[in-house]
């Protein structure tokens, strides 16, 4: 018996599913995209796709900079 296979994207969000989660507009995301101040992201024809584990550690960057600022 085969294992099942997770869809391939899985472990991706796309722009509009990362600003519905972080509860901000897509213009905040692309202005972040713009300013390189955002979490990185791979582009695939059109659509923007972000790894689920590259926006946990962006978060974790950004509460770092803010314990230290503090």
């Amino acid at each position: 018996m085969n294992a099942p296979v997770a869809p391939l994207l899985s472990d991706y969000i796309t722009r509009e599913q990362l600003a519905q989660e972080l509860k901000v507009t897509t213009r905040t995301i692309d202005k972040w995209g713009v300013q390189r101040t955002g979490p990185k992201k791979i582009k695939i024809g059109a659509r923007c796709y972000y790894s689920r584990q590259g926006v946990l550690a962006w978060m974790s960057s950004l509460s770092e900079a803010q314990q230290a600022a503090a």
